[in-house]
């Protein structure tokens, strides 16, 4: 696809999608605040049905009170039947369409909650007095019967009272049609509506009033207000649906909830779930604080959201129009664009084939016009880079040359260096003499391939042992060439002499071999029927451990390391060695290594470590200096090279 077909596509996209959002959105948002208005509407007109509904009860309790003060009682045989029936139905004013029967029950009968017997409430004196209205039990002052109540005729109590004053029952239990409008009332107000009835200030029974609830509901209903095409409504605790007209009842039976279930089976089976997802009506239901009566308000919104629907396809279509009329506008700039465009891609392709005088000559100030000169600077710059780039391969190859030169001589290096390592491996004693008095061990760890550090034996006729431990400055070949000469001066020497005088000798000989500043610390130790003979170059104190106490005793001998002066004077000591006697000769790598503080371990503690294993064998004293240098060195190479020699007398 072209780029002016691309940017025209974009345009619409960009445009359309926006707009659809925006509708969408708009529509969306304005539907749940119908919606929700119309629910808040609805829930006030539900609580209007609350509200008739506790007025209709207070009306019909003050009918049945006023009623209940109305009854003749003073001498019942002489009532006049018709005229108390008509003047009780007189006095319920407005509640007479809606009673269905009257019923006084003494006290003392089944059903009535009055504390007196029917002889202690009236006062009568014995049976058959005509005031105490013959046996306890229910009498119906009147009722309103007709074949729906589906009673037979002889059930059917005629309208009038008795000799007695009042009909009696047929038996101590209610009729079913009591007892169903009993139960109506209930349901719809949580009770029966009655009063208690007083002779001389005793209670001799109650008057029951029974109601018509299809016609209480369609008084109440008809009150309500129906703004929007509401819907109101009730239904009682036996799934009974009450409307004030009878094709509003029709109405809601064709009402469907999402499951494709009638409404009315829904609000009876009392799941919100069912009509909770309804898109063209809402419903709003409330229980009674009494009674189980639920009533609610269904309203229609399904012609309101269609019209909001058609509303926002309207401005939808509208906006798509404008935008249509704009693009007419913007097809110019875009054939504009599109051809600077063009020619920058042919300079780039140019540029791309390795034509170097490729330019882009596309003008304005607009950002086509600054990219054409930034490739401009680009091609200029891709020339300059091809140059440098050139000469960035001569100096990569000389510096290859270079590179595999030095390999060459780090090879050489390497060879030399593990010549002079094995050459100076050869000047350690192969194996450890052995001696009748002594247990012999040493440690030593180079810090490179060729150490400073020296240490050896040699045996004399006369049964004494040479031990010399030695530690040349620096390492590699420089060190090594000292360790050479000091090894050769032992070997010519005749050590049977004072230990002093030989390190006179040796120090003056190696001054006297140009050396330059080259020098080698050194301690010599002769053991001889257990006496120690000591002389030292600058190297650090012998340590002896006494045995059984493991006591260090530091011998310290003074001198000027061998190479240093052309004369120089040498101290010399003798220490005796005790069966269990120790003594440890070293070099100063370990006392001079760092601990994981960063601190020098130190002379002290070195000696330290001898106290703890001085009195172990000699073997076992160098392995656990060895773990410590090993703790103490990182990656297993020190910074200094560390030598111990460890010499034990044995227990007898």
């Amino acid at each position: 696809m072209k780029l002016r077909s691309q940017l025209i596509l974009a345009f619409l996209v960009l445009a359309v999608l926006p707009l659809a959002g925006i509708v969408g959105y708009s529509y969306v948002s304005s539907a749940n605040a119908f919606r929700a208005a119309v629910q808040a509407e609805a829930q006030d007109i539900a609580g209007q049905i609350s509200v008739g509904l506790r007025r209709t009860r207070e009306d019909l309790q003050r009918y049945v009170v006023s009623l209940g003060m109305m009854l003749p009682f003073d001498d019942p045989q002489y009532v006049d039947r018709e005229a108390l029936v008509d003047q009780l139905l007189s006095n319920l004013g407005d509640g007479a369409n809606f009673v269905e029967a009257l019923e006084f029950v003494p006290a003392g009968a089944p059903g009535s909650g009055g504390a007196d017997s029917p002889r202690e409430a009236l006062g009568a004196g014995a049976p058959g007095d005509p005031r105490s209205f013959g046996r306890p039990g229910r009498r119906f002052l009147w009722s309103r019967f007709g074949d729906r109540d589906g009673l037979r005729a002889e059930d059917r109590p005629e309208r009038g009272i008795t000799e007695g004053g009042v009909e009696p029952s047929t038996g101590a239990d209610e009729p079913e049609w009591m007892r169903r409008a009993r139960d109506r009332m209930a349901r719809i107000f949580g009770g029966p509506v009655s009063t208690p009835v007083h002779r001389d200030g005793h209670v001799v029974g109650e008057l029951h009033a029974g109601i018509r609830p299809e016609m209480l509901m369609r008084n109440v209903l008809r009150r309500i207000p129906r703004a929007g095409g509401a819907v109101p409504f009730a239904i009682d605790g036996e799934g009974e649906i009450y409307t004030s007209e009878p094709e509003e009842l029709e109405l809601l039976q064709g009402v469907r909830c999402p499951g494709g279930q009638p409404l009315p089976e829904a609000l009876v089976a009392g799941d919100e779930a069912l009509w909770q997802g309804m898109s063209e009506w809402v419903v709003v239901t409330q229980a009674a604080a009494e009674g189980e009566l639920v009533y609610g308000i269904v309203r229609p919104i399904g012609a309101s959201l269609a019209e909001m629907r058609g509303a926002s396809l309207r401005n939808f279509g509208v906006g798509v129009g404008l935008m249509s009329l704009s693009l007419f506008a913007a097809a110019p700039l875009a054939n504009r664009l599109t051809r600077r465009l063009s020619h920058l891609t042919r300079q780039v392709d140019r540029l791309a084939r390795g034509d170097a005088a490729a330019r882009a000559r596309l003008g304005g100030r607009d950002e086509v016009g600054t990219l054409g000169e930034a490739f401009n600077r680009m091609a200029r710059d891709q020339e300059k880079n091809r140059r440098q780039l050139l000469e960035q391969e001569r100096l990569r190859r000389q510096q290859e040359v270079d590179r595999r030169l030095l390999e060459a001589e780090n090879e050489r290096q390497t060879v030399e260096l593990e010549e002079a390592r094995r050459f100076q491996l050869s000047l350690l004693p192969a194996a450890l003499p052995e001696h009748p008095d002594l247990e012999i061990a040493v440690f030593l760890r180079t810090a490179s391939e060729v150490g400073g550090d020296y240490y050896d034996f040699r045996s004399r006729h006369d049964g004494s042992l040479i031990i010399a431990v030695g530690d040349a400055t620096g390492h590699g070949a420089r060190a090594g060439t000292m360790v050479t000469v000091v090894k050769t001066l032992l070997a010519s020497a005749d050590l049977g002499l004072d230990l002093a005088d030989f390190l006179s000798h040796a120090t003056a000989t190696i001054r006297s071999m140009n050396l330059g500043r080259r020098a080698m610390a050194l301690v010599l130790a002769r053991y001889h029927e257990g006496v120690l003979d000591l002389a030292s170059a600058g190297m650090p104190p012998v340590l002896v451990s006494r045995s059984p106490s493991g006591d260090v005793e530091e011998i310290m001998t003074s001198g000027v390391p061998l190479g240093t002066m052309a004369q120089a004077s040498y101290e010399r000591r003798q220490v005796r060695l005790e069966p269990g006697d120790a003594a440890l000769l070293m070099s100063d790598g370990l006392p001079e290594m760092l601990d994981a503080k960063g601190e020098p371990v130190s002379y002290p503690a070195v000696a330290g470590r001898w106290r703890e294993v001085g009195q172990l064998p000699a073997s076992e004293a160098v392995a656990e200096y060895e773990r410590w240098v090993e703790d103490l060195s990182p990656g297993g190479i020190p910074a200094d090279d560390v030598t111990f020699v460890v010499i034990r007398r044995r227990p007898d």
